[in-house]
């Protein structure tokens, strides 16, 4: 996190460049740190064994043909709300699920939280 939960502060700009990694590739699927350290693991051949968690998912749809034979990850997306108060007002959360791996866009309430806009 870096502020609120918000989108504002929850899309944030990653950039790779080398041999092993598209060019001029833009990736519209959702990424975290945690990918990063995940992802070079796999380019540099190493082995590490995780203690505990959370642990990323190599970002295979990044990578070059010749570093990847990965077909690109499906994605879900899905909203979860909480019950309503007594005033109407509910929580929402906004999550996108790929290989695995959940990854939480924006949480707040409607019209209030950037990245959950009144439908």
């Amino acid at each position: 996190m870096h502020g609120s939960f918000s989108r504002a502060d929850t899309l944030n700009f990653m950039a790779a460049r080398g041999p092993d990694f598209r060019t001029q590739y833009v990736d519209e699927l959702p990424a975290s740190n945690a990918d990063i350290g995940t992802t070079l693991m796999q380019l540099l051949q190493l082995s590490i064994d995780h203690q505990g968690s959370p642990q990323g998912r190599v970002l295979t749809e990044a990578l070059s043909a010749e570093s990847s034979a990965a077909p690109p990850p499906t994605i879900a997306a899905r909203t979860v709300e909480s019950k309503p108060s007594a005033n109407g007002l509910k929580t929402v959360l906004k999550v996108q699920s790929v290989a695995g791996h959940d990854y939480l866009d924006a949480a707040g309430f409607t019209g209030h939280t950037v990245g959950l806009d009144a439908e």
